[in-house]
Order: structure tokens, then C-alpha cells, then sequence
């Protein structure tokens, strides 16, 4: 995390309380952050106000009334804090910094101060995310040159034809799969997890030997686990441990609980190189025949 949900909910953070609003100072105190090209600053916003607020894949684009535009690509552990001078605040993203704690954190590593006594925060405990800032007629490029798949998500379907196409030219596991942004973009390991439960898919599963019949699941549970993420603000995930809201998530981080629909015990593997949580009775691998029944 943060995927697509919860980048999601940033966006609409940004659009609904920052849009119009005057850019007064820039605070960048952990500069690697920042990507050199083709700006090397982000004083060129200051005194420029928010236009607009997009979204692609898991990548926030920020549009500036000077035709700049900002990237920010949260990756593990970004986190954007927007603290009113009410004391209200909205916050998504990793739940390192506490949400309801003080700001800025010793991980805040980008300091913006809005007109209004607006203050936005950027934190990000792994340092792995990143700022860009580019003229705006060139951000269709920017993101064009990443070769996202189709939205996985959100306002459009996904395609279980196109799907099916581009799973059976892979032999890796489903997992690693959909966690290709090439694939279907927006996805991460949280909803990836959730959605081949709901499907009732084993994570291992070879891409290529998934039938017809499981690839239009995977086409319902998608975008159903990246709702339901969407509905909460984004899944709560605090050292691997779940917290649910309205039974979301079910598998993920619950390793040792009980599986919601049989019984069984929630289990932890590793698949790739990814903590991968299921119900190996509910998610049998296709030559499993042992299946206690619901």
C-alpha cells in the first residue's frame, strides 16, 4: 500500500479541500524525493493555485494554474495529511504517520503551506516514493512511458476478455500476475489478495491455467475488493495486522483467524516474493481434491 483506493481517496482529498487554493510555501527536507527532470524544485508552484486533481494507476497528478503539474507516486509507504486550521483533517495513505497524531512526523518529508492556514503534509516512512514536476502538456507522456495496463477499477469494468489474453501469455503464479501494472493497473498486494479470496483462487495458480469461468470472476471481484477499499478510504493495515470495517479486509493481514465463509484457519504463504494471505481450503490449488465442505 498505498494502491489504488487509497491514492483514490487522496485525490478526492485534494480536489475537494485544496482546489482554488493558493500554494504560500514549499518545505522539501528530504530531497532525493524530489525527481530532477525536468524541473529540480518545486518552487515554480509556489504563489500558483490548485486547478485540478487526477489520478492514474497508483500515481496522484496535481494540476498548478501556471500549467505545471505535480507527480507524486506514493509507493510502499506515502501518506498525505491535509490539516485544517479548525483542527478537522483528512488523511490517506500508509497508516504511518498516526492519522490522528501530531504533524509533521519525523518521516514528514514535504511541507506545503496552502492559503486558508491550510497545511499539507507528505510523509513517507520507507523513502521510496517520489515528486515530479513537469509542464502539464506533458504528463499524458509521463505516464504513457510506464505502460499501465487498463484501470483496474473505479468508474470502468473490468474486461474478462482482455483479461484472459493477457493472463495466458504468463506462466507466473495469478499473484505475481495481477501485480504486474502492465496487467491491470492499480492493483497491490492488499486487494490482489482480497479479490482472488472472493474468486476463490489460489494465489499459486499458474495465470495460463485459469479457465473461463475463474477469469470472469477475477473480472467481478476486482473491482469489488478495490470498492469496498474505496468505501472505507483504504483497507487499514497497521504492521501487517488488518483492522476491518464492515468485514473488509477478509484474508489479508487475519493470518491464524477464522476464514468468514468456512471456518478454516486464514493462512500466510509466500508467493514470489510476497507475504500472500488465503484460506487454502476455500482457495484450493487446482490438483487439491480435499475440500472441507462450506
Amino acid at each position: 500500500m498505498p494502491e489504488l483506493p487509497e491514492v483514490e481517496t487522496i485525490r478526492r482529498i485534494v480536489s475537494d479541500q485544496l482546489t482554488g487554493r493558493r500554494v504560500e510555501s514549499v518545505e522539501l527536507t528530504l530531497p532525493k524525493l524530489m525527481r530532477a527532470s525536468p524541473i529540480a524544485s518545486l518552487a515554480p508552484i509556489v504563489g500558483e493555485s490548485v486547478k485540478h486533481a487526477r489520478r492514474r494507476a497508483k500515481i496522484l497528478m496535481i494540476d498548478f494554474s501556471n500549467d505545471l503539474t505535480l507527480l507524486i507516486h506514493f509507493k510502499l509507504s506515502g501518506q498525505m495529511a491535509v490539516l485544517y486550521p479548525d483542527g478537522a483533517r483528512g488523511v490517506a495513505g500508509h497508516p504511518v504517520p498516526d492519522p490522528l497524531g501530531p504533524y509533521p512526523h519525523r518521516a514528514t518529508h514535504v511541507r506545503f503551506q496552502m492559503s486558508g492556514d491550510v497545511t499539507v503534509y507528505y510523509s513517507d516512512v520507507r523513502q521510496f516514493g517520489w515528486l515530479r514536476l513537469l509542464p502539464s502538456i506533458d504528463v499524458n507522456a509521463a505516464i504513457n512511458a510506464f505502460g499501465f495496463g487498463p484501470e483496474a477499477g473505479g468508474d470502468v469494468d473490468v474486461d474478462a476478455v482482455a483479461l484472459a489474453l493477457k493472463l495466458a501469455r504468463r506462466s507466473v503464479p495469478i499473484k505475481l500476475a495481477l501485480l504486474d501494472q502492465t496487467v491491470l493497473a492499480g492493483l497491490g498486494n492488499i486487494y490482489v489478495d482480497e479479490a482472488l479470496y472472493a474468486a476463490e483462487i489460489h494465489p499459486a495458480t499458474p495465470a495460463n491455467q485459469l479457465d473461463e469461468p475463474a477469469i470472469a470472476r477475477l473480472a467481478e471481484t476486482i473491482p469489488w475488493a478495490l470498492d469496498e477499499g474505496l468505501a472505507q478510504g483504504g483497507a487499514r493495515i497497521i504492521h501487517q495486522r488488518a483492522f476491518p470495517q464492515n468485514g473488509f479486509p477478509r484474508v489479508h493481514g487475519r493470518q491464524g483467524l477464522d476464514c468468514p465463509h468456512c471456518g478454516a484457519t486464514i493462512a500466510k504463504i509466500r508467493v514470489g516474493s510476497r507475504g500472500t494471505y488465503l484460506c487454502q481450503n476455500c482457495q484450493p490449488l487446482p490438483t487439491v481434491e480435499n475440500r472441507i465442505p462450506r
